[in-house]
């Protein structure tokens, strides 16, 4: 009987102990630096795709404080800020206070953890600058149970190492050949360390977790351990702590590092969503009663079209036009309304579907930009009905339904050589739109002053003078200014100080006008647009922008051409220009669809900047529901033109993520809020900002290919 009860409980301890359990805690959080993982050290876990984590950890004589993101299911990205109590940002300036050192630093997930085998990732830390905390390591991490088993190696400081030995003769920690990327360039695995960690999900809120970490600060570069008695060198490189989840996005850490210091810490995860911070109102498509429906019995093609045109313009679709011929109906419109233009097609078609007689079966719906058709769609009706009511399935839908740019040739077969139809006149219009609201500019990690803002009153306005061209103006007011305290500092003569004088325009204290632009928009040979663009178009520069694009298979590839000619403008005069400061930029553009599985696009701006320097601009970006998320990189030949060291070799880079306005409401809202981080005070690899772009990268324009993937947009 004993025997038994041995047997059975060691069969139950042998099975709990191999079962890959999502029990409890999914080990997600972040270590200190904001990473997923533990304490110091890193798992092997990353957040889910698409997924956001702000943070804030206090672990003297460290404050970190950042924010992670999931851009691609498989990578980890994370951006954060170090701050050194007890070590002076800058002997010579008060107003900074503590050191504060930026980071730039990604996890790559390389193997998913499945029943018996572990997840695998490779990270990287700190990887531009000037190398204070850099490091790569693997890592493994398995679990069994109630545990979670991290096992890593690393080079750099999370593996031990002194990273003086990896230094460079430079003092540009922003140019390709700054610490860290010499760092990163030496594949040598040689010299690092081992770190580990062991998790016990206790509770489904309830993690306790101890680590090895094997970071040696006496090696630290820049170190408040031997600055002074106020810290004491570690006595342990092993770490204790808690971590309690107090809501679904909410996770407290509390902890014992170094065997003498006690550390705590928040961080708020999320995944992204329309939603947002409102539930939001139902939008139902109409739906026509008989009485409506039979006002389009029995009526001439004028009538109908007008009709049809009107009840288009009622969805809040603008520059509304229709037509008909025998069994097939022509509607062509913009959209103010979606964000989705494949949705506002859906709902132009629906609303024809809900009174055109049966008898029409063919339906052409061609999407505009002020006015200018960009796509037509041709479906046929029933196929859409049955879409809709769940009769045939999406990859059917999928390959029945034409979307083209070829809108000329859908019109001449919607025409069938008939040059007596009629078309309607516009309906649905808008002319002047106008908008006030708040605007911000930060500026960062001065020397004077490690936060600094100007927050603006906004009007921004725009006219519609006829098809294809149009006004746009931008006012700016300001009622809050702390960039004014920062001294200005050109890093070049003033004609190559394209970018670097920025802070006096945003130090200027009083009304400006950041644009002022006519632009016209309009279709050139072989299914191309083409765009003129003249006035003032931001707060340095004002000229003429010429613009030209043409995409390929379905917008999976584009080729464009760009040329800018531009005056520099003064300070503070809104409308007067340098007579003597002129520039021109020109660029071939092209653009690739890199993956349509995962929203996945690459742009490459090629060719001369406004200071003169020659060589590309590298675009990234990723789409979902609505959200992107991109990053950039400009590489010139800036040491044959400038001569300031912090321009000469130096890389243009930056983050941004594009928020849709409907996750601030409670109903559709067609817009954006853009928010990047990056440098804009240096002078490589600049251009004039520009009111309306071509360029997919900066358009954001709808993708046939895209479309195809979310076909499911045309029937919500």
């Amino acid at each position: 009987m004993k025997k038994k009860n041995k047997t059975n409980a060691l069969m139950f301890i042998t099975s709990m102990a191999l079962i890959n359990s999502s029990l409890y805690s999914s080990n997600l959080t972040s270590n200190f630096a904001g990473n997923t993982g533990v304490l110091e050290t890193p798992n092997a876990r990353i957040m889910p795709d698409w997924s956001m984590r702000f943070f804030l950890n206090k672990d003297k004589p460290y404050t970190y404080y950042g924010v992670a993101a999931t851009p691609l299911p498989f990578l980890e990205a994370n951006f954060h800020m170090t701050q050194v109590d007890g070590i002076a940002g800058f002997t010579n300036s008060d107003g900074y206070g503590d050191y504060k050192d930026k980071s730039i630093s990604f996890k790559l997930l390389l193997q998913k953890e499945g029943d018996y085998s572990p997840s695998l990732v490779f990270g990287a830390d700190d990887i531009d600058g000037t190398s204070l905390y850099t490091s790569k390591y693997i890592a493994l991490s398995k679990k069994i149970n109630y545990f979670d088993f991290t096992l890593g190696y690393a080079k750099g400081r999370l593996g031990g190492e002194d990273l003086r030995k990896y230094e460079v003769n430079t003092s540009n920690s922003g140019s390709s050949n700054n610490n860290a990327f010499h760092f990163m360039k030496d594949l040598s695995w040689g010299g690092g360390k081992p770190f580990g960690s062991i998790v016990f999900n206790a509770t489904p809120d309830i993690s306790l977790m101890a680590e090895y970490s094997s970071i040696d600060y006496s090696k630290d570069k820049i170190n408040p351990f031997l600055n002074g008695p106020k810290y004491e060198l570690p006595d342990s490189k092993i770490n204790y702590g808690v971590k309690y989840n107090i809501s679904d996005n909410s996770t407290l850490t509390l902890s014992f590092q170094r065997g003498n210091q006690i550390a705590f810490g928040y961080a708020y995860q999320f995944g992204f969503s329309r939603d947002g911070m409102f539930e939001h109102l139902p939008d139902p498509k109409w739906v026509a009663t008989q009485d409506i429906k039979d006002e389009y019995k029995n009526i001439d093609d004028k009538t109908f079209s007008d009709k049809l045109a009107k009840e288009v313009a009622a969805e809040s679709l603008s520059n509304v036009k229709t037509s008909v011929n025998e069994n097939k109906i022509w509607i062509e419109f913009d959209n103010p309304r979606y964000n989705s233009d494949l949705k506002a097609v859906g709902r132009a078609i629906s609303t024809v579907d809900e009174v055109a007689p049966k008898e029409y079966d063919t339906l052409y719906a061609t999407l505009k930009r002020k006015d200018v058709p960009l796509k037509t769609f041709k479906v046929n009706r029933q196929e859409y009905d049955a879409y809709e009511n769940g009769k045939v399935s999406a990859d059917y839908f999928r390959n029945a339904v034409i979307m083209t740019n070829s809108v000329e040739a859908m019109e001449e077969e919607f025409k069938d050589n008939k040059t007596d139809l009629y078309k309607t006149d516009i309906y649905g219009t808008d002319k002047f739109t106008f908008y006030v609201g708040p605007a911000f500019k930060n500026y960062l990690n001065a020397k004077e002053k490690p936060f600094a803002m100007k927050a603006s009153v906004m009007a921004r306005m725009n006219y519609d003078i006829t098809k294809g061209l149009f006004l746009t103006s931008k006012f700016l007011h300001p009622f809050y200014n702390s960039i004014q305290d920062i001294p200005s500092n050109n890093f070049e003569s003033n004609k190559l100080a394209i970018r670097s004088n920025m802070i006096d325009y945003y130090k200027y204290d009083d009304t400006q006008m950041e644009k002022l632009t006519m632009d016209y928009l309009f279709r050139t040979p072989f299914d191309s647009l083409a765009k003129i663009e003249v006035g003032y178009m931001d707060l340095a520069f004002a000229g003429t922008d010429l613009e030209w694009y043409k995409s390929f298979f379905d917008d999976r590839f584009g080729f464009g051409l760009q040329y800018q000619y531009v005056y520099k403008r003064p300070v503070d005069d809104m409308f007067e220009v340098y007579d003597d400061l002129t520039y021109d930029a020109k660029f071939i553009n092209t653009y690739y669809l890199l993956s349509p599985k995962y929203d996945l696009h690459l742009g490459i701006k090629y060719g001369q900047f406004l200071a003169g320097d020659k060589g590309f601009r590298v675009d990234l970006e990723r789409n979902y529901k609505d959200f992107t998320l991109g990053a950039f990189a400009t590489i010139t030949n800036s040491d044959r033109i400038f001569t300031n060291e912090e321009n000469r070799g130096y890389i243009d880079k930056g983050i941004y993520i594009k928020i849709p306005l409907e996750v601030f409401t409670y109903k559709n809202v067609k817009g954006r809020v853009n928010y990047g981080l990056s440098p804009w005070t240096r002078d490589v690899g600049q251009v004039a900002d520009t009111s309306l772009s071509l360029y997919p990268m900066n358009s954001g324009e709808n993708n046939i290919n895209i479309m195809k993937k979310n076909i499911q947009k045309i029937i919500e």
